[in-house]
């Protein structure tokens, strides 16, 4: 299953839990063989553990995305990234 975090749903919804919800479980969760080739996944203690200690590096790093630039070419191939300057307004 190809994960796409934030990515819009473009598939029927899985009963009333959010895309989102699936992707985190897939990645987070533990799973077990239920037969017939299904597995059923959970979020354990452990699990949820990783994912806070994952959300809160992506918090520490947010101001410091809000000041940094990407060029690419053909939105694929990344030129550079840098951080912006921020200049004071002229008249």
């Amino acid at each position: 299953m190809g994960l796409n975090l934030l990515q819009p749903n473009n598939v029927q919804p899985i009963s009333s839990v959010e895309h989102l919800q699936v992707e985190l479980l897939m990645l987070y969760g533990e799973s077990c063989d239920i037969g017939e080739g299904k597995h059923y996944t959970s979020l354990t203690g452990r699990g949820l553990k990783r994912l806070v200690q994952d959300m809160q590096y992506i918090q520490q790093h947010l101001k410091a995305l809000r000041s940094t630039y990407l060029i690419d070419a053909d939105g694929e191939t990344v030129l550079t990234v840098g951080h912006k300057h921020n200049h004071p307004k002229t008249l």
